[in-house]
């Protein structure tokens, strides 16, 4: 029976902690090793990363896992790669290893002339659709940033309104002027640490920290 080994990917997205992305790639994957009598022997998936790089910790540990006669399955090419270069890199390093690719959504194995012209059509166009959803999403964020929308994380002592803007958080606003009060009378981050977290409590649910205070107190002093 043939080994095989399943990889599966999922780019940068805000749902990514909890995002199944992976899990159904893998059932599909898993399907298809089953309607080949393939049996699987790993499952390697990287969580949150672009298609764009080959710096990919579970891709990488992938192939090194390859011997001659195993099959990479992943479950489409653009879950592989979304540029060229990296595919056909990766289809290189595969074929060094006396392995091959094949996909389960029925893309013809990469072992025929044929199958191996229709899977780099398909990189080419995962590079393509990569491309695309780069400017469109560089588009969007310029048309947010001409509104007024902050698109960063909201600094301490602020909030979004309903438009994305930002507006001052009055509770928020409080703790920073006791950090300001406390830096302004010469104390030190150390010392201000452990003031917040005797009198403060979290903020936002955490700890304070040293790295969060000399932000504020960066931001304010950069304001005078």
């Amino acid at each position: 029976m043939t080994n095989a080994i399943i990889y599966c990917r999922f780019s940068p997205r805000p749902d990514h902690e909890t995002s199944t992305s992976n899990e159904r790639q893998e059932e599909r994957c898993r399907a298809y090793c089953a309607a080949h009598e393939y049996n699987v022997v790993d499952v390697k998936e990287d969580k949150n990363v672009s298609g764009g790089t080959l710096d990919r910790p579970q891709l990488q540990a992938a192939i090194a896992a390859l011997k001659p006669g195993i099959v990479l399955v992943v479950d489409t090419s653009d879950r592989l790669a979304r540029d060229m270069l990296v595919y056909l890199t990766i289809q290189q390093r595969v074929r060094e290893a006396g392995a091959r690719i094949e996909f389960a959504d029925g893309t013809p194995p990469t072992i025929t002339a044929e199958g191996e012209l229709i899977a780099n059509i398909f990189a080419a166009f995962a590079q393509y659709q990569r491309t695309v959803i780069r400017k469109k999403t560089k588009a969007g964020l310029a048309r947010k940033k001409d509104k007024g929308v902050y698109l960063g994380k909201c600094p301490i002592g602020y909030r979004r309104d309903k438009q994305g803007k930002l507006i001052r958080d009055e509770v928020e606003t409080a703790l920073v002027g006791h950090i300001l009060a406390l830096h302004h009378e010469r104390y030190d981050v150390s010392y201000i640490e452990r003031w917040c977290q005797t009198n403060l409590g979290p903020i936002r649910g955490k700890p304070w920290n040293e790295r969060t205070i000399r932000r504020i107190i960066k931001r304010e002093n950069d304001r005078e």
